[in-house]
């Protein structure tokens, strides 16, 4: 489907490029980066202390709102991007799916993570447990709206916006909304800490979910989603649970080292790790972004074998490398001065940590998107098999290594579990696709210029 439909079947807008949407990727990138460094400058000085147990919450209300909608994001945006003008019927699926999310599977993995907050935390008052507890459980449900949102737009070809949605913190536009609320907290109300930054958090996905969602709308208006809600559930898990498997171990992954953190190490010893870990966490945005972007292409060009595939997968491998080693040398030449000056002085211990969750991170980039490769082209299963594994393992070992050996251990372990998992999902995108999608030294710029993002 080369434009967007509406529910006359009439196209709208056309769809740009990959070269154009990664030039529009690159723009929002930017503001992006910004975002996520002013979330976390604001909120490391307004926690001190406290600020590893907020990394923790931010990471699990992410993991959980991507488990509340049960692999519905990725499956609807591989349906929407080989969507036919005009297939009605297709438009009524996909509706089914964000109805069964919305109004079932979202709400209450929110509801559940709010009541499994407020019974682990270990503060004795009650009235501030519940605050915390309730805010989480809203976190879960705004962060889940805005990767389904964001997700559909991108596969109905609304490059543009989904730009603007994807990425670190909930993309361009979230990230900022929440980086300036987290400042206003720090400058005019300090005394909120913990509550106050994860109230600015949940407010900051509020407008950009409420545009993402009304511009979807537009395209299967008049296309009514019939029938049960409890149907449209068991539809969704019956055909996107692979989904819901995969993307849950690959949210686990990233977060599984710091909830081991925050369960063996001390207050301080959370503190250094989650500012490590969030700021190693910035190696990877130029592939996810990248991988975004060409999820709907993998879609639709292995589906008709296209022999161009291999040589598009690696160009933007090759482009995610490059946008990496640009924020990797800083990590790797000041490592305690990058620390003190994002997080505050405090942090600088903090950069034997950071040096070492970085190379997990980029054998993440040099290997390229073997996993979104394997997902689009209905290898899912085997893939959420790998992350399965992978995070029993990261869990497990994880445990081991910070009681033996402290927040050391904990990184070392991370990097490991992360590069031989990398690697795993390569050699699987070799023997069930036939390709390869490491970086290359001759990108095909010409050919990312003819195909349609």
């Amino acid at each position: 489907m080369s434009r967007l439909v509406n529910d006359a079947g009439r196209p709208t807008r056309p769809r740009l490029s990959v070269l154009g949407a990664l030039v529009w990727y690159a723009l929002s990138y930017g503001g992006s980066v910004l975002g996520y460094l002013a979330i976390n400058a604001f909120a490391a000085r307004l926690l001190d202390d406290s600020f590893g147990y907020f990394v923790v919450a931010i990471s699990t209300a992410t993991a959980l709102g991507q488990l509340g909608l049960i692999g519905a994001h990725r499956g609807g945006l591989r349906e929407a991007a080989r969507l036919e003008t005009g297939d009605v019927e297709g438009l009524r699926d996909l509706r089914r799916g964000v109805r069964a999310v919305s109004r079932v599977t979202l709400p209450v993995t929110s509801l559940l993570t709010a009541a499994v907050t407020f019974g682990v935390m270990n503060d004795s008052d009650p009235a501030y447990r519940g605050l915390v507890a309730v805010l989480t459980g809203i976190l879960v449900w705004f962060g889940g709206q805005q990767k389904l949102w964001a997700s559909y737009s991108r596969g109905f070809g609304n490059v543009r916006l989904a730009s603007l949605l994807e990425g670190r913190s909930g993309g361009a536009l979230v990230s900022l909304c929440q980086g300036v609320l987290v400042g206003v907290c720090l400058m005019f109300v300090p005394e909120l800490g913990l509550p106050g930054a994860l109230a600015a958090m949940a407010l900051g996905f509020a407008l950009p979910v409420f545009i993402a969602k009304r511009r979807v709308a537009r395209v299967w208006r008049g296309v009514r989603a019939e029938g049960s809600v409890l149907a449209d559930v068991r539809l969704v898990v019956s055909r996107h649970w692979r989904f819901a498997v995969n993307m849950l171990g690959t949210s686990v992954n990233g977060a599984a080292d710091v909830w081991v953190a925050g369960v063996v190490l001390t207050g301080s010893g959370v503190a250094l790790f989650g500012a490590a870990q969030r700021l190693s966490l910035l190696l990877v945005i130029p592939l996810a972004a990248v991988g975004v972007i060409f999820s709907p292409v993998i879609s639709r060009l292995y589906g008709k074998d296209d022999p161009n595939l291999e040589r598009l997968l690696r160009t933007g491998a090759s482009l995610a490398a490059a946008a990496t080693a640009v924020l990797w040398l800083p990590m790797l030449l000041l490592p305690g001065p990058l620390l003190a000056a994002i997080y505050g002085d405090f942090f600088r211990d903090a950069a034997p940590l950071l040096l070492l969750l970085t190379l997990g991170s980029v054998s993440n980039v040099l290997t390229g998107m073997c996993g979104i490769a394997l997902t689009m082209s209905r290898h899912e299963a085997v893939v959420a098999k790998v992350q399965v594994f992978s995070a029993a393992v990261r869990v497990g070992a994880g445990f081991v290594a910070a009681w033996q050996f402290g927040a050391v251990g904990l990184a070392v372990c991370t990097a490991t579990i992360s590069t031989v998992s990398s690697f795993t999902l390569w050699v699987l995108a070799r023997r069930r696709m036939g390709l390869s999608t490491h970086l290359t030294l001759r990108p095909a710029f010409t050919l990312m210029r003819r195909t349609e993002g």
